[in-house]
């Protein structure tokens, strides 16, 4: 069938031509997709509102030849509550220009879809401390990318409260010895924060609170190790 239609996330948008836009969808079912909205940015028109960052809706679309077409769109959620709000609209932002960046077209990934969603909701209306964070690790870990947090990831023994430990970007936490020496730089605090994001649901962490000092240093560590994999692709700070 040419015609289907799909849960999605609008990540990204352009002007094309006098009166349409060019929508860049993370859908549930088949990940990135490009399509074309056509008359969008025509005054009155019904994909107006709809096309805009971070709307979650059922998109009803015709396959192209190049692009799939829109052709009706089902509402579910706008974050209208971050517009104007530069702290939270940035965060979905930076979201949004990660997983363009990390993704490829009609590769579905389901978890990252879903802590999407959820990152959007939770931003736009309380933007909790953890919620961005949470969001990359979520994104780590369907990237098959989730780092060593339990045992040395040189030696494989287990670390333990005492151990001087630091954080490997190759795959996650290591023995300094183990590494060929160097100073402690990981913190047990940092560990703990490290292995509650990547070990819990959304839900159940997302209201949690930290000291500012240890989530600037974990933000780092996370910010670095996808950096070491994939290029520059995160802000220094998100608070």
């Amino acid at each position: 069938m040419r015609s289907y239609k799909t849960e999605a996330i609008v990540i990204k948008r352009h002007n094309f031509l006098e009166k349409d836009r060019i929508l860049t969808l993370f859908s549930k079912e088949k990940g990135k997709i490009s399509t074309i909205a056509k008359g969008a940015r025509r005054p009155g028109s019904r994909f107006s509102y709809h096309s805009d960052l971070g709307t979650i809706a059922i998109f009803h679309l015709h396959r192209g030849k190049n692009i799939d077409l829109i052709t009706e769109v089902t509402p579910i959620f706008s974050p209208i509550e971050a517009h104007g709000r530069l702290d939270r609209s940035e965060k979905i932002g930076y979201a949004f220009k990660l997983l363009d960046k990390l993704y490829h077209e009609h590769e579905p990934h389901l978890p990252t879809f879903e802590v999407l969603a959820q990152t959007i909701r939770a931003v736009s209306s309380n933007d909790y401390q953890l919620t961005f964070l949470i969001f990359l690790a979520k994104v780590i870990e369907d990237l098959g990318l989730k780092p060593e947090f339990i045992n040395c990831l040189e030696c494989g023994r287990q670390l333990k409260e005492n151990d001087k430990i630091n954080f490997d970007h190759r795959g996650g936490l290591i023995h300094c010895d183990c590494a060929g020496g160097g100073i402690k730089n990981v913190s047990n605090s940092e560990i703990k924060l490290l292995r509650l994001i990547f070990s819990n649901s959304f839900e159940k962490i997302g209201k949690a609170k930290v000291e500012v000092k240890i989530f600037e240093k974990v933000f780092t560590i996370v910010r670095n190790y996808l950096e070491w994999h994939f290029g520059k692709i995160l802000p220094e700070k998100i608070l």
